[in-house]
């Protein structure tokens, strides 16, 4: 879900390599679609930074079907004020692979055809390659009212992994419009049919006290212009998010569920075998939704929004 999508089409027998980074900065707090302003004036956000590469290789086994395995690497870091000690902050870290993903896909119009419309079909396996339960060592004020640290799990935001098996669906589309433009799509779908990977959250409520293996979605969709050789660009609308409620497997458990809708530009440049691209999504709406232990206990949590992502995407065909 990281980068833009490289070079389409890959003939039997080809390979294709892609390097995928993904930046964010996220401190900006919601509840439902409600910014919580006060938060940033008091200095209570809580800080978010997280950087993601993606090393994926892709195979042709047909001039339709390809192979893909995607590994992430995460470095993420959470900051946010130590209850009792303020205006101290625990600054918490993460670091190590992420979940590996396994996709099969296949054009479903020949592409030696040369259609001005094509769209491809994957499904993918995600195996819990990534660690779920990192921790750190973390500030707070004990029962006798004085200074201690103990060694928690860092929150979920920022675990490399989620520590369950799941499959994916996903879906890419492009309509060519004369010989300089070209409207396009893709999404995925992340499934996860288990409910919850054990991991203490050191939250207060028994209901939110271990962590859920939440489902997850990407979306993106725009038009592209090629005004010029070896350059193209972009702009379009993005959304992604977790949902509230699973599509199979129960819900329990600790998780923020919500999404953001972004404008996305973005421009790609191709020189022989490679493709480099850029892109900034751009939020224009947030919104954090009610997750099911905050319907049982009447509440509605917040969660913190980023105001734009940088993604950066390479790919080399061989």
């Amino acid at each position: 879900m990281i980068g833009v999508p490289g070079s389409g089409y890959i003939k039997k027998g080809g390979w294709q390599s892609n390097l995928g980074f993904r930046y964010l900065f996220s401190d900006r707090h919601f509840v439902g679609d409600d910014e919580q302003e006060d938060r940033e004036e008091e200095g209570s956000q809580v800080k978010n930074t997280v950087y993601t590469f993606d090393l994926g290789l892709t195979y042709g086994l047909t001039d339709r079907t390809t192979l893909s395995v995607s590994l992430p690497y995460l470095i993420a870091d959470r900051s946010q004020l130590i209850s009792g000690l303020e205006p101290d902050r625990n600054v918490t870290t993460a670091r190590g692979i992420g979940d590996l993903i396994v996709t099969a896909r296949r054009w479903m119009i020949d592409p030696t055809l040369d259609p001005q419309f094509n769209y491809q079909l994957g499904f993918g396996v995600k195996l819990p390659t990534g660690q779920p339960n990192a921790s750190d060592t973390f500030k707070f004020v004990n029962e006798d009212g004085e200074p201690d640290r103990e060694q928690r799990t860092v929150d979920q935001s920022i675990q490399p992994g989620d520590g369950g098996f799941g499959f994916t669906i996903d879906l890419s589309a492009f309509q060519k419009i004369g010989t300089q433009l070209a409207l396009y799509g893709n999404g995925t779908y992340l499934f996860n049919p288990m409910e919850t990977n054990g991991v203490d959250t050191f939250r207060g409520r028994d209901n939110e006290s271990i962590m859920s293996i939440p489902d997850s979605y990407f979306a993106r969709a725009g038009v592209q212009w090629s005004p010029f050789d070896h350059y193209t660009f972009g702009i379009g609308g993005r959304i992604e998010g977790v949902p509230v409620e699973d599509i199979i497997g129960g819900d329990d458990g600790f998780r923020r569920p919500g999404y953001a809708i972004s404008i996305e530009p973005s421009v790609s440049y191709w020189a022989g075998r490679s493709i480099f691209s850029i892109a900034v999504p751009i939020a224009a709406y947030r919104n954090r939704t009610k997750s099911v232990p905050d319907e049982e206990n009447d509440r509605h949590g917040d969660a913190a929004f980023a105001d734009w992502i940088l993604l950066v995407g390479w790919s080399f065909t061989f």
